[in-house]
């Protein structure tokens, strides 16, 4: 039977510093550090107790959502002839992912959930923890004015300009699979 009663923690800090350096140039940065634990992710892939036995504290761990540094950092500048230049800057640690074994290790084919059993200990829950995350997100604007009554905003933006891959899920099958 599934029982649907989970327990999460969520402890976090936030930090903001805008300022706005001279009539043309401005900024902000904001810092983000949290811990998120629960005992179940619910409605998730492979997220299933190591034993159905034993919930609660037993499966106690980050949550898959558990990000522990955030930093944003954004400005703009706004040049000769109202040209504004500016973007943001996004660095963030991985997400966590389940390290499971890819079968049944107990014999009761529950393979997708199963995680592997090192010296006698069960890995924790989302043990396992992706890559950074980072992006840079540029644009470029200006105005230009159409008669008395209308103004005209043309405005290009680039999204990820360094190409990194940001992933936040993992395949964790680890060990002893079929492979």
């Amino acid at each position: 039977v599934t029982v649907n009663d989970g327990l999460a923690w969520y402890d976090a800090l936030t930090v903001n510093a805008n300022h706005k350096f001279s009539h043309n140039l401005q900024g902000l940065i904001s810092y983000t550090w949290s811990h998120a634990l629960s005992t179940v992710d619910p409605d998730t892939t492979k997220q299933a107790p190591n034993d159905p036995a034993v919930t609660g504290l037993a499966e106690k761990g980050n949550t898959i959502f558990d990000q522990r540094h955030r930093l944003v950092i954004s400005g703009l500048y706004t040049a000769p002839f109202q040209i504004t230049v500016g973007g943001i800057a996004t660095l963030a640690s991985g997400t966590p992912y389940n390290i499971v074994t890819g079968t049944s290790n107990g014999g009761d084919g529950r393979e997708a959930s199963e995680r592997p059993v090192i010296n006698g200990v069960v890995v924790a829950r989302n043990s396992g923890t992706g890559t950074a995350i980072y992006s840079f997100d540029p644009f470029i604007e200006r105005p230009f004015r159409l008669g008395e009554n209308y103004n005209l905003r043309l405005r290009m933006e680039a999204f990820n300009v360094f190409n990194h891959g940001n992933f936040v899920s993992f395949n964790g099958t680890y060990g002893n699979g079929t492979t």
